[in-house]
């Protein structure tokens, strides 16, 4: 019976592909809901910031900066933006801006 034998197994690389090709499209078209939204209201944090996360998901660190430091432009005080800023400018090799945003993000939480 054709139908009982055993597959072969996906190989892991092949899993790990597909799973890295789905989750490019996912941020691809999270990105373009973001770019959408700000064609709209380019002061939209929410847009920015979310813009910014997943810019930074594929490491689009300058890009990804951009949108952070928008974001702390129109409202200082929204919720992780010093952290994610702080991320960021590690992953950059700014080691002082990131202990400068990390100090701030501690700051507001006191």
């Amino acid at each position: 019976m054709p139908w009982l034998r055993r597959r072969k197994p996906i190989p892991a690389s092949a899993l790990e592909e597909r799973r890295r090709n789905e989750e490019l499209a996912l941020i691809s078209r999270r990105l373009k809901l973001c770019e959408d939204t700000l064609r709209r209201d380019p002061d939209d944090t929410d847009a920015l910031f979310t813009k910014g996360v997943f810019l930074a998901k594929i490491r689009e660190w300058r890009r990804a900066l951009e949108c952070i430091e928008r974001v702390t432009d129109l409202d200082p005080e929204y919720p992780g933006v010093w952290r994610t800023k702080a991320v960021i400018h590690v992953k950059l090799g700014e080691t002082a801006a990131a202990e400068a945003c990390r100090q701030r993000a501690t700051a507001d939480a006191a």
